[in-house]
């Protein structure tokens, strides 16, 4: 999951942004204010928002969590030095994924 898209904001995103993200997205999604038939997956929507904002507001858990995701300006070399093989793999065929042939 990535948070940054579950807040609907870039990774350069100042902590203002972040928290007015977060509080339009709780007051939109929120459970209680949802269609009974829709409160099971408003509930799992508001999980993740929760838990994205949990990460991005703490700035040493945002960097601990930056650190995990892909350098998106980064070359094939550096990629390579930052994860390493089992990394370049990882980012080709994701999780659980087996190679398309």
């Amino acid at each position: 999951m990535d948070h940054y898209r579950t807040l609907q904001v870039t990774r350069e995103a100042e902590p203002e942004v972040i928290e007015r993200a977060y509080k339009a997205l709780s007051l939109k999604y929120h459970p209680d204010t949802a269609d009974p038939s829709q409160r099971t997956a408003a509930t799992r929507r508001m999980q993740r928002i929760n838990e994205a904002y949990a990460v991005l507001r703490d700035p040493k858990r945002r960097a601990e969590y930056d650190r995990t995701l892909p350098n998106e300006n980064a070359g094939s070399w550096d990629r390579f030095l930052d994860v390493g093989i089992v990394g370049l793999f990882l980012d080709r065929f994701g999780r659980g994924q087996s190679p398309s042939r």
